[in-house]
C-alpha cells in the first residue's frame, strides 16, 4: 500500500500561524524529551557505572537539543520568503541521523546506510529539512521492536531527481491509517500529538519535495523523498 503527495508551490514558511507554530514547537521538543525519559528508565534499572555515564551523557545531549531547537525556531521569522540554500543530500541525512542517534542507541536499532556514490546537491531550508527527516526517522524507530529493529537509509539519483529512502522493519501502517498519515492531530500512538508528520509534509511542500509512502502491516514502512537536483 502506498500514498503519494505532491507539493504546491510555496515561498513562505511551512508553519505560519502562531498556534500552528506553538503546536509544532511543542511536538519537536517532545522528541528529545522522549529520549530523556528512555535514558531515565535505563538508569532506574540495574546498570554498570559506565552505562550510567552513557545515559547521563544522553540526557545532557537531549537537553541541549531542546535548548537549540527552541532557540533556532524562535529566531526564525514566522513570515516572508523561506531561506533556501544548496546542501548535499548525504550531509543533511547524516546530520538528521546524528540528532536521532541516542534514541536509536537506547532501542539498540541497527542502522544501514546505502548511499549512492554521487552525492546529490539539493536546494532546501536546512534547519526545517532536518526537522522533517528527524520526524521520519523517529517514527521509524518508534515503530520497531528493541534489539530487532533495522533502519535503512538509501540515497540515489534517477531521471534528474535526488531520492532519499528511509525504511524500517516495524509494525507497518494499515490501509486506513495510511490515508490519514499527514492529517494534523491524527495519530495511532498512545499519547501522540499527531503533529510530527503533518509538520513534516508542510516542510516538504515548502521545500518543493514530494513524498511517497509505502507500508504493509507487520512488515515495515518506507518513505521515499524526491528532490530536484541542482
Amino acid at each position: 500500500m502506498q500514498t503519494k503527495l505532491k507539493p504546491k508551490k510555496m515561498d513562505t514558511r511551512a508553519i505560519e500561524e502562531p498556534n500552528q507554530f506553538a503546536s509544532a514547537l511543542a511536538h519537536e521538543v517532545r522528541n528529545p524529551l522522549a529520549t530523556i525519559n528512555l535514558a531515565v528508565q535505563m538508569l532506574k534499572s540495574p546498570t554498570k557505572v559506565l552505562d550510567q555515564k552513557l545515559y547521563l551523557d544522553i540526557i545532557m545531549k537531549a537537553s541541549g537539543q531542546i535548548n537549540d531547537l527552541i532557540t533556532d525556531l524562535l529566531k526564525t521569522p514566522q513570515s516572508g520568503e523561506m531561506q533556501l540554500e544548496k546542501y548535499t543530500m548525504h550531509q543533511l541525512l547524516d546530520e538528521a541521523l546524528a540528532l536521532a542517534e541516542d534514541r536509536i542507541l537506547l532501542k539498540n536499532i541497527t542502522v544501514r546506510k546505502d548511499y549512492s556514490t554521487l552525492d546529490c546537491k539539493i536546494f532546501v531550508n536546512k534547519q526545517e529539512m532536518k526537522i522533517a527527516l528527524v520526524n521520519i526517522i523517529i517514527n521509524a524507530v518508534d515503530a520497531m521492536p528493541p534489539e530487532k529493529g533495522k533502519l535503512k537509509l538509501i540515497t540515489r539519483s534517477i531521471n534528474g531527481k535526488c531520492l532519499i529512502e528511509i525504511e524500517d522493519n516495524g509494525i507497518g501502517i494499515s490501509k486506513e491509517n495510511l490515508k490519514n498519515l499527514f492529517t494534523p492531530y491524527f495519530t495511532s500512538k498512545a499519547g501522540g500529538m499527531g503533529l510530527g508528520l503533518s509538520t513534516t509534509i508542510d516542510i516538504l511542500k515548502a521545500n518543493h519535495a514530494t513524498v511517497d509512502v509505502q507500508s504493509e502491516e507487520a512488515k515495515g514502512t518506507r518513505f521515499i523523498l524526491s528532490f530536484e537536483r541542482f
